[in-house]
């Protein structure tokens, strides 16, 4: 029996129609049900019909924006969540946990205005891993003078140039320029004076960056940023310092999914599926949930450490996504017999070998066996030569997204 028809069985099973007439197809008239089928599921997934509003591209997609929350059942884990806080508390009773960035000894307005226009690009940049962006403030300053970068746009090539952010580089230009400006209207030209302008407030602080596209800060970015200013030392918020979320990205949420703190009815869908990122942008949204959910039960330990806000997570968080819990099987530090190498543990910083007891993964004991396989949701553009908005296709087939 070939896959094609196997396939068609689990189909029939959920649907609890008879299957046995499709285990008997010949293999001359499986061909003829392949090519029907797989037409119909190529013109609801990625077709545009005459009678479908021009906002999507194909049935699916409508189908999908309007439904992806009540197929997915997102959830929060409660038990979960309390063995994860008490795992936290364990060990930040005990450590002075908190981003570690080699800021070169240099003053607060200093790496204020550093984390402020590196924090602006996104994730996929790994900022720092070639080179310290402190060392870039030394050899020259003027790439992070909000006035200097005004004058002169070519300052913003020679910053995006060294940390590497090729992609995008003409919105890339924009944000920075954007919040330059902005720096130099509001806050006399200096990221230090964010803090105080807005008297410490962090919904205040956050709400001139987030709320228009043109600065390049989402609410994970700026975060990030206010979260990093009060690890360093930088700032000392005195209003709603609560509500700094851990920043969702693809190890918080991997995490999230694997130790049962968020949960869905089913395994993520691949991108292919999850047009225009709706699939993603609701687990965005409940892993800052699902690690708030952590926080707030983290408060409930009787004499308890919980720090005033959840991102204080964030950094060991991340650090356990860099260091036991990758996508790949063979790298993971939770699986049977697969303990760390005296050697590898030796090697680690003192904040790193924090993440492991016993040689295993600290979250261990809360990562069922299936979960553990589970995956973050990846994204594709909207927009672009490669994003969703070029793959359109009308009935006569074809199409799709390029390489």
């Amino acid at each position: 029996m070939s896959d094609f028809i196997l396939f068609l069985c689990r189909l029939a099973e959920h649907l609890d129609v008879e299957i046995n007439h499709i285990k008997s197809v010949s293999l001359k008239n499986e061909y003829e049900l392949a090519a029907n089928i797989l037409h119909e599921i190529n013109c609801f997934l990625y077709q545009q019909t005459v009678e479908l509003e021009k906002e999507y591209i194909s049935e699916f997609h409508k189908y999908w924006k309007e439904n992806h929350e009540q197929i997915l059942t997102p959830s929060l884990g409660d038990i979960e969540a309390m063995k994860v806080a008490e795992i936290f508390e364990k060990i930040y009773s005990q450590n002075d946990i908190r981003v570690n960035h080699n800021t070169l000894n240099l003053d607060n307005e200093a790496i204020a205005n550093v984390r402020f226009f590196t924090a602006i690009q996104d994730f996929k940049i790994d900022i720092g891993a070639n080179i310290n962006p402190f060392s870039l403030y030394v050899s020259n300053p003027n790439l992070f003078d909000a006035a200097k970068i005004v004058e002169n746009e070519l300052l913003i090539d020679k910053f995006l140039n060294a940390i590497s952010a090729d992609s995008q580089r003409d919105k890339r230009k924009k944000w920075m320029l954007n919040a330059a400006e902005l720096l130099n209207s509001q806050y006399s030209g200096s990221a230090y004076n964010i803090n105080a302008s807005h008297d410490g407030d962090v919904v205040k602080i956050k709400e001139p960056f987030v709320s228009s596209e043109n600065y390049g800060f989402s609410n994970k970015k700026m975060d990030m940023f206010l979260r990093d200013m009060a690890d360093l030392n930088v700032w000392e918020y005195r209003k709603n310092i609560d509500k700094i979320n851990v920043m969702s990205d693809k190890n918080t949420m991997r995490i999230a999914l694997r130790t049962g703190i968020l949960k869905f009815r089913i395994p993520l869908l691949a991108s292919y599926l999850d047009v225009y990122c709706y699939q993603y942008g609701l687990v965005d949204n409940w892993g800052v949930k699902a690690w708030r959910n952590v926080w707030n039960k983290w408060k409930l330990i009787p004499n308890n450490r919980c720090p005033q806000t959840p991102a204080s997570m964030d950094f060991f968080i991340y650090r356990m996504g860099k260091k036991a819990c990758w996508k790949s099987p063979s790298r993971r530090r939770c699986l049977p017999n697969k303990q760390v190498a005296p050697k590898w543990l030796d090697a680690l910083n003192t904040q790193d070998r924090l993440l492991f007891e016993d040689g295993y993964c600290v979250f261990n004991s809360i990562c069922k066996h299936n979960d553990r396989i589970l995956n973050h949701p990846m994204s594709i553009s909207i927009q672009g030569q490669t994003g969703w908005n070029s793959g359109k296709i009308n009935s006569g087939g074809g199409g799709g997204i390029q390489s």
